[in-house]
Protein backbone atom coordinates (compact mmCIF):
# COMPACT_ATOMS: atom_id res chain seq x y z
CA UNK A 1 0.00 0.00 0.00
CA UNK A 2 0.97 3.38 -0.40
CA UNK A 3 0.01 6.58 0.65
CA UNK A 4 -1.35 9.83 -1.26
CA UNK A 5 -2.41 13.26 -0.38
CA UNK A 6 -5.14 14.44 -2.70
CA UNK A 7 -4.71 18.06 -3.92
CA UNK A 8 -7.44 19.63 -1.82
CA UNK A 9 -5.19 17.89 1.42
CA UNK A 10 -1.79 19.03 -0.22
CA UNK A 11 -3.76 22.68 -0.10
CA UNK A 12 -5.07 22.18 3.57
CA UNK A 13 -1.60 21.05 4.87
CA UNK A 14 -0.19 24.34 3.05
CA UNK A 15 -2.63 26.38 4.32
CA UNK A 16 -2.73 25.08 7.86
CA UNK A 17 1.39 25.11 7.75
CA UNK A 18 1.47 29.27 6.90
CA UNK A 19 -1.82 29.57 9.89
CA UNK A 20 0.85 27.68 12.08
CA UNK A 21 3.80 29.70 11.16
CA UNK A 22 2.46 32.29 11.53
CA UNK A 23 1.15 32.06 15.14
CA UNK A 24 3.73 30.11 16.24
CA UNK A 25 7.39 30.20 13.81
CA UNK A 26 8.47 28.06 10.59
CA UNK A 27 10.14 25.32 13.26
CA UNK A 28 6.72 24.58 14.85
CA UNK A 29 4.81 24.73 11.61
CA UNK A 30 7.34 22.09 11.07
CA UNK A 31 6.94 19.95 13.50
CA UNK A 32 2.87 20.17 13.55
CA UNK A 33 3.12 19.29 10.18
CA UNK A 34 5.56 16.21 10.51
CA UNK A 35 3.67 15.06 12.78
CA UNK A 36 0.44 15.08 11.65
CA UNK A 37 2.08 13.30 8.33
CA UNK A 38 3.13 10.16 11.06
CA UNK A 39 -0.51 10.23 11.75
CA UNK A 40 -1.27 9.75 8.29
CA UNK A 41 1.57 7.11 7.72
CA UNK A 42 0.04 4.95 10.31
CA UNK A 43 -3.25 4.37 8.28
CA UNK A 44 -0.67 2.15 5.83
CA UNK A 45 -0.98 -0.32 8.74
CA UNK A 46 -4.32 0.26 9.95
CA UNK A 47 -6.42 1.76 7.32
CA UNK A 48 -9.35 1.19 9.14
CA UNK A 49 -8.27 3.11 11.82
CA UNK A 50 -11.12 6.04 11.48
CA UNK A 51 -14.43 6.27 12.29
CA UNK A 52 -16.42 5.42 8.83
CA UNK A 53 -18.48 8.05 7.53
CA UNK A 54 -20.49 6.37 4.30
CA UNK A 55 -23.16 8.67 5.14
CA UNK A 56 -21.25 11.66 3.71
CA UNK A 57 -19.69 9.32 0.80
CA UNK A 58 -19.15 6.34 -0.18
CA UNK A 59 -15.85 5.07 1.71
CA UNK A 60 -15.26 7.95 3.59
CA UNK A 61 -12.97 7.45 6.72
CA UNK A 62 -12.34 10.40 9.47
CA UNK A 63 -9.41 10.09 12.27
CA UNK A 64 -8.83 12.69 14.56
CA UNK A 65 -5.63 14.19 15.39
CA UNK A 66 -4.38 16.42 18.76
CA UNK A 67 -8.06 17.46 19.11
CA UNK A 68 -7.74 20.33 16.64
CA UNK A 69 -7.54 18.18 12.55
CA UNK A 70 -9.53 15.80 11.27
CA UNK A 71 -8.12 13.58 8.73
CA UNK A 72 -10.64 12.45 5.92
CA UNK A 73 -9.80 9.83 3.77
CA UNK A 74 -10.60 6.57 1.50
CA UNK A 75 -8.83 3.01 1.18
CA UNK A 76 -8.52 1.78 -2.09
CA UNK A 77 -6.93 -1.81 -2.73
CA UNK A 78 -3.51 -0.60 -2.92
CA UNK A 79 -3.40 2.78 -1.61
CA UNK A 80 -4.77 5.34 1.21
CA UNK A 81 -5.98 8.78 -0.30
CA UNK A 82 -6.10 11.55 2.43
CA UNK A 83 -9.43 13.36 0.98
CA UNK A 84 -8.90 16.79 3.30
CA UNK A 85 -6.84 17.63 6.32
CA UNK A 86 -9.66 19.90 8.13
CA UNK A 87 -8.48 22.22 10.97
CA UNK A 88 -10.43 23.43 13.96
CA UNK A 89 -13.75 23.00 13.01
CA UNK A 90 -13.48 25.01 9.31
CA UNK A 91 -16.06 23.45 6.73
CA UNK A 92 -14.50 23.48 3.89
CA UNK A 93 -16.34 25.07 0.64
CA UNK A 94 -17.47 23.30 -2.00
CA UNK A 95 -15.89 23.90 -5.54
Amino acid sequence: MRLEFSPEARRDLFELSALIAADGGAQRALAYIDRLERRCAVLLTFPQAGTSRGDLRRGLRVLGFERRVVIAYVVRADRVVVQRVLYGGRVPVAG
